[in-house]
């Protein structure tokens, strides 16, 4: 559901795909080794006396092979353990899959399939699920496996039919249709994917059921077929009229087509079934995305007459009413869900309630509007309340910065440096944030003290080493800029922000224009709708004299991101052109937005444009 209006709760349209597990686990696959026949009838590889490496492998129907566990596939078990953990996954499938097939374990050729998943062999994969089909043709979990993975490969030939038999075969249906469509959504070509599913479903005994025309609506959405989408939508309602899924389809997917319909379809439906909670707060996020806010909060006033004890709604009507800036308003439904939720708290055992993380969100919500009402000591207190674990650490960080824009920039720093972060994303937002102050403080050796002890607590970080580069830049210590950017995209080919950096700044300062080329180049095609690389590829274009098509990727960029930097870029090249009033125009557009900017400031005055 596409919405930019956050929820406290979530739901789900239809069960996520079932992912094929990447554990590496080492040799405790065969804990059971050890074990005698009498003990455990299906023990996975048997010890028993040494036997020469040549003899026979048993096969038995039903069962797991009958093999000696020798030194030699003990070796190899190891080996491609060792060798997956070491990132040499291609190796590892291999010699995995190998031992499979000689010893005819399905188990073998699973962990071969999940070896060559990890190194992004897709090939590889496929041919191991079809060894484990081989290996065990009534396992329903091969037959989707291979399946999917045959798919996602493009093998589509037959595979309609396939999905139908599976479909038939399944005694629940609706697992069936949605297993079909785990396999069709590994799929790159989404309307192939559709039209293999439309087939596979006319064809089955499924066709007119809820769950074939919810999984039809899906995948015609995926395929951006949004007429399908809806229509698909609407029979499933036709089948099942009192289904809040089927309803909440017909208004997502509606907004695509006719939106004033698909909220008459959406308020006829919750006027008949009011208690269709998710649709009617589906209606809510769209009625405050349109800022139709009075109607937004009449349908939670509704839904709260109807559920008073439905807390939760408090805090959405504190969200609604922050949105439309009612602040005042807003404060006041916090401070009753706040009640509410300390009372929870208190009268249940730690843990059995998601008390603390409401909590923690309504203090969050609280803080930003003090801090909108000017009331910062009030919203650091605020802040200061929160107790969820995987929140307290982010909260810390806002206190720090609210302090460090009231210029106490070291008790904010103290803030950071006494929290305890709990992962080393949490430990990189604190270096970051620190450094942040730091820089905003005109203090910019101690940022790059501070990012520098960064690099070494968390060498190989792309984060950390990316900003110590932008500080460095700033200081204009050009080559540790440059070490550090190389760095990250050595670690980092597809970084596509280090390339451009590195490229801009080449070309900022004239110098190596063909390596700023080639990379602003690789920058845009990895980011390639980013409006500062547009920018970059402007400017160096300029630099190289082609003014045109520095033109051209200037005013993609300015579209998109209409700041100082890029106005000061736009206006040097128009100059350049002779269409100086043009310039000078987006000179003072620029100086209205950023008045300090120094790269406007610097070209007004190289051009002779007063601002």
């Amino acid at each position: 559901m596409k919405s930019s209006f956050k929820f406290r709760f979530s739901y789900w349209l239809a069960a996520a795909p079932v992912a094929v597990s990447m554990s590496l686990f080492a040799a405790h696959t065969w804990a059971q080794v050890g074990q005698s026949k009498e003990t455990s009838q299906h023990s996975p590889l048997e010890v028993r006396p040494r036997v020469p490496e040549s003899a026979e492998i048993h096969l038995r129907a039903g069962q797991l092979p009958d093999v000696t566990l020798t030194s030699s596939l003990i070796y190899r078990i190891l080996a491609a353990e060792i060798a997956a953990q070491r990132g040499s996954f291609l190796s590892a499938g291999k010699t995995m899959l190998d031992l499979a097939r000689e010893v005819g374990d399905y188990r073998l050729a699973r962990r071969a399939l999940e070896f060559y998943l990890g190194g992004g062999n897709l090939p590889g994969a496929l041919e191991s699920a079809r060894a484990w089909l081989r290996i065990t043709p009534d396992d329903a979990e091969a037959v989707t496996t291979e399946m999917a993975l045959a798919a996602a490969s493009g093998q589509t030939s037959g595979l309609a039919t396939a999905l139908r038999k599976q479909i038939d075969a399944a005694k629940d249906k609706n697992v069936g249709i949605a297993q079909a469509v785990h396999v069709l959504n590994r799929m790159p070509d989404k309307r192939n994917a559709l039209s293999i599913l439309s087939t596979a479903i006319a064809e089955s005994a499924a066709s007119n059921t809820l769950a074939a025309h919810l999984a039809l609506a899906d995948m015609a959405n995926a395929a951006a077929d949004r007429e399908r989408a809806l229509q698909e939508a609407r029979r499933a309602l036709g089948v099942a009229p009192r289904s809040e899924d089927a309803a909440m389809r017909v208004f997502e997917y509606g907004l695509g087509v006719d939106p004033a319909a698909a909220l008459r379809d959406a308020v006829g439906f919750t006027a008949a079934h009011p208690q269709a909670r998710r649709l009617r707060l589906m209606m809510v996020s769209h009625m405050t995305d349109l800022r139709q806010y009075d109607a937004a909060m009449n349908e939670l006033q509704s839904m709260a007459k109807r559920a008073p004890e439905d807390f939760d709604l408090l805090f959405i009507q504190a969200q609604v009413a922050y949105r439309a800036k009612n602040l005042d308003q807003a404060r006041g439904f916090l401070e009753q869900f706040i009640t509410v939720q300390t009372q929870r708290q208190r009268g249940s055992a730690a843990g059995a309630t998601d008390a603390p993380s409401a909590l923690a969100e309504a203090y969050q919500l609280f803080a930003q509007i003090a801090d909108e009402q000017g009331k910062l000591d009030e919203a650091v207190s605020l802040l200061a309340k929160i107790e969820d674990p995987s929140m307290r650490y982010s909260a810390r960080i806002k206190q720090a910065m609210i302090r460090a824009r009231q210029n106490r920039v070291d008790e904010a720093l103290a803030l950071i440096d006494s929290g305890i972060p709990q992962s080393d994303d949490e430990r990189i937002l604190g270096f970051s944030a620190g450094a942040q102050i730091l820089r905003d403080a005109d203090r910019l050796g101690d940022a790059i003290k501070r990012m520098s002890a960064a690099d070494k607590a968390l060498p190989d970080t792309v984060e950390i080493k990316y900003e110590l580069a932008m500080l460095y830049e700033r200081d204009n210590k050009m080559r540790d800029a440059e070490r550090l950017l190389r760095e990250v995209i050595a670690i980092d080919p597809g970084h596509a922000h280090a390339h451009n950096a590195l490229g801009y700044s080449l070309a900022d300062r004239n110098q190596r224009l063909p390596e700023a080329l080639e990379l602003i180049t690789r920058a845009l095609s990895l980011a390639p709708k980013d409006p500062f690389i547009l920018d970059s590829m402007g400017w160096v274009k300029f630099r190289m004299g082609d003014n045109q098509a520095a033109l051209e990727y200037l005013e993609q960029a300015y579209a998109k991101r209409p700041e100082a930097d890029i106005a000061a870029h736009l206006a040097e090249v128009l100059w350049r052109l002779g269409r100086r009033d043009e310039a000078q125009k987006y000179l003072k557009e620029g100086a209205q937005r950023e008045p300090k900017n120094s790269t406007l400031i610097d070209t007004a005055k190289r051009l002779g444009v007063r601002l």
